[in-house]
């Protein structure tokens, strides 16, 4: 049932790559050329690409962070988009004879610069994502024209890390995360007209039981959310996914400070802005 599900969700993505790519409307749906990216000293920049290497059969989605879908591959496409974070969980997909999930690679950002990952395809005909110099990048895009034509509904994804918004424990604001967030609404404010939806998410840690995880998760996205609608940021949504979503992996034993220490990324707030108010 699983790979029936995956086999159809990348079968969408595939068709609306062909589709696109042959179409007057594909033309007019082509991203900026890759001398037009202007990133800002507070934001990074993720070109991925595909050489020509004439296999249109087994077609890489990119997802970023999950639930982001970058780009679609066909032979010579590339795909960009700009990062807030300093690292993304970057997920190639590979549909054809073998479909697959694909497992997730952390890449690294730098603020102010662009990101170069080479999507490669191996002898199994699955894809891998390389980060690659921007010397061998330039080289090769230098004959690829074609952008790939995903139209994504998020503008942005940005994870917080809620040690630094909260207390241990705790859903109350501490002070200091009065500039954070208001750093968080001068970048909405900066895209006025673009964002028309802002989900927040809650997440914890494992520590506690799993009722409890879920009401704190939710009181601090709350929080997050009660801030922002208080400096003129409206059109949010809230969710508490509690420790449902870890993100670690290593993290063994009893409670104590090294475990609390350890389970840090578990704890985050995720700030989610869309292009419409739709879910």
């Amino acid at each position: 049932m699983r790979s029936k599900w995956i086999e159809r969700i990348l079968g969408f993505f595939v068709l609306l790559a062909i589709i696109a790519t042959n179409s007057i409307a594909g033309n007019l749906l082509h991203g900026p050329a890759l001398g037009q990216i202007n990133v800002s000293p507070n934001e990074g920049a993720i070109i991925v690409y595909r050489e020509n290497d004439g296999d249109f059969k087994h077609v890489p989605a990119i997802f970023i962070n999950e639930d982001k879908v970058m780009a679609s591959l066909l032979p010579g496409d590339f795909g960009q988009s700009k990062v807030c974070t300093s690292s993304i969980q970057l997920r190639v997909a590979s549909r054809g004879d073998l479909v697959t999930a694909g497992q997730s690679k952390t890449i690294n950002v730098q603020k102010g610069k662009i990101t170069y990952v080479k999507i490669l395809e191996t002898p199994d005909k699955t894809f891998i994502p390389i980060v690659v110099s921007e010397a061998e990048a330039q080289n090769a895009l230098g004959n690829i024209k074609t952008t790939s034509n995903i139209i994504n509904r998020y503008i942005s994804q940005i994870v917080f890390d809620t040690d630094s918004l909260f207390a241990f424990n705790s859903a109350k604001l501490l002070p200091s995360a009065r500039t954070t967030l208001d750093n968080l609404i001068n970048d909405i404010n900066a895209r006025s007209g673009q964002v028309k939806h802002i989900k927040i998410i809650g997440h914890t840690d494992r520590i506690g039981k799993e009722a409890y995880n879920e009401k704190l998760s939710l009181k601090r996205a709350e929080a997050v959310a009660n801030y922002l609608l208080k400096h003129g940021v409206s059109s949010i949504d809230t969710e508490g996914h509690g420790s449902r979503e870890p993100v670690t992996t290593n993290c063994t034993g009893k409670f104590s400070p090294k475990l609390i220490q350890c389970l840090q990324p578990d704890r985050r707030v995720v700030v989610k802005l869309f292009r419409d108010g739709i879910e």
